[in-house]
């Protein structure tokens, strides 16, 4: 899920501002990065309430062990202040079809290869560059994703959130207002951001998205390696659920 329900805006750590000038964006490669990246999740989760306290001290779940999942970051003189995860539909499917999975089968069936966006946090600056990061984290995930033939980007979002993905980024309401376990029951609402029609309808952010194209060689991504994976394997346990076979 992104905020309350694993997508939201407004969750974040304090931090001194980072200038947007300064700050950089790239695709986790190094297990620093993610390491890092899961740590922010984990620090503005457990502040907002969505989830417990764990020993690790990281938000990470088995999607994040398959090399289906990327995970991206803004960065700050070698500090990650922003995060957000995509999770492509595979071994384990998507995290949202614990409850969601009349909706996300009907798209599965139409032919429509998923991705669902996930583990969104900041670290808290001036509210005006929080839209910034978000779009900059965003244009890079979605250019990733069209570049490997991705159709659409699926989210589980807090209700009152709903509305700004819908209304500046062209995301469809596709399932009604559930409870999201992995997140202490937060209430969510599931939307599809459909790639081929945001082609014609061109919503708000299309040009920030895709206007300018981002170099082939920033949108490779890097697996995690065995060794990372089992460094991560413990913390991905925490949540309770099953971690898939995975080969060396």
């Amino acid at each position: 899920m992104v905020a309350p329900a694993e997508t939201t805006m407004n969750i974040a750590v304090d931090v001194p501002v980072a200038p947007l000038k300064e700050i950089s964006y790239r695709i986790a490669s190094t297990q620093y990065e993610r390491k890092a990246a899961f740590n922010l999740v984990y620090e503005a989760y457990v502040e907002t309430g969505l989830i417990e306290p764990n020993e690790f001290e990281m938000r990470v779940t088995p999607y994040h062990l398959l090399p289906t999942t990327n995970v991206f970051i803004a960065v700050y003189q070698e500090e990650v202040i922003g995060t957000v995860s995509l999770i492509g539909d595979g071994e384990l499917g998507l995290p949202m079809d614990c409850i969601y999975d009349r909706e996300v089968n009907g798209l599965r069936d139409r032919g429509y290869s998923l991705g669902e966006v996930s583990c969104l946090a900041h670290r808290r600056q001036q509210v005006k560059q929080t839209l910034p990061l978000f779009v900059q984290m965003t244009r890079l995930m979605a250019q990733h994703s069209r570049q490997n033939g991705m159709d659409q980007f699926l989210i589980a979002v807090h209700p009152r959130h709903a509305q700004f993905y819908m209304r500046f980024m062209g995301f469809e309401q596709i399932g009604s207002q559930k409870s999201f376990p992995s997140v202490r029951n937060n209430p969510a609402v599931a939307c599809a951001l459909n790639f081929p029609r945001i082609d014609v309808e061109r919503p708000a952010c299309y040009s920030q998205f895709f206007g300018t194209a981002i170099p082939r060689e920033d949108l490779l991504s890097t697996p995690m390696n065995t060794l990372e994976v089992e460094e991560f394997a413990d913390a991905a346990l925490e949540g309770g659920l099953t971690i898939p076979s995975l080969m060396c």
